[in-house]
C-alpha cells in the first residue's frame, strides 16, 4: 500500500481491498470451516489488514489468504484446547467418588455463587491457581504480569473472596433464623 496519511484515504483503501477480495477470502475459508466461523475470520482478516496497512503488499490476495489460514489455525488450536479441557473436567468428574461429590454439591454451589459476586479479574486469579492448578510463576505468565504482581493480586482476591463468603454466610444465617420453626 502506498503511504497514505489521512483517515479517509485509509478507509477508502480498506473498502477497495474488501470489495476486491472478501468473496475470495470467504470462499477459501468456506472450504475449510463452517459458514459462521468463516465469516468471523473474514472480519478478523480485514481487521488485521487495517491494522497492518503499511505492510500489506500491493498484490494483497496472497497476504489475505495466508492471514486467514493462520487465523483459522489459531481458532482450531483454541477449539482443541477447549475440547481437551472439557474432556479433562468430564473425566475428573467421572473419577470422583459419588458420595464425596454428593456431599460437596451444596458447597460447590455456594462457592460458585460467591465467585460470581467477585470481579472478573479476581475470579481469574483465583481460578488459575485453584481450578487450573497453575503455579505462581505459571499464573503470572498467563496473566502477563510479574510474579510479585500476581502474588499481590492473588492475596487481594483471596481476601475479597473470604469477605464475600462471610457476607454470604451471614445473610444465609439471618434468613435461616427468620424462618419459623
Amino acid at each position: 500500500m502506498p503511504a497514505q496519511e489521512g483517515p479517509q484515504e485509509r478507509h477508502r483503501w480498506l473498502e477497495a481491498l474488501y470489495d476486491a477480495h472478501a468473496d475470495r477470502v470467504l470462499g477459501y475459508l468456506l472450504h475449510r470451516t463452517d459458514r459462521e466461523t468463516a465469516q468471523e475470520l473474514v472480519s478478523e482478516t480485514f481487521l488485521l489488514a487495517w491494522r497492518k496497512q503499511r505492510t500489506v503488499p500491493d498484490d494483497a490476495l496472497p497476504w489475505l489468504l495466508a492471514t486467514a489460514r493462520r487465523l483459522l489455525a489459531n481458532r482450531v488450536r483454541s477449539d482443541q484446547r477447549r475440547w481437551a479441557l472439557a474432556e479433562r473436567i468430564r473425566t475428573a468428574a467421572d473419577d470422583a467418588p459419588a458420595a464425596a461429590f454428593e456431599d460437596r454439591v451444596g458447597d460447590r454451589e455456594h462457592v460458585f455463587r460467591v465467585l460470581m459476586l467477585l470481579s472478573e479479574a479476581d475470579r481469574e486469579v483465583l481460578l488459575l491457581t485453584g481450578w487450573y492448578d497453575l503455579t505462581g510463576p505459571q499464573a503470572a505468565k498467563a496473566l502477563g504480569c510479574t510474579r510479585a504482581a500476581y502474588a499481590l493480586r492473588l492475596h487481594r482476591a483471596r481476601k475479597r473472596f473470604r469477605a464475600a463468603l462471610e457476607r454470604q454466610h451471614a445473610s444465609t444465617a439471618t434468613l435461616d433464623s427468620e424462618v419459623p420453626a
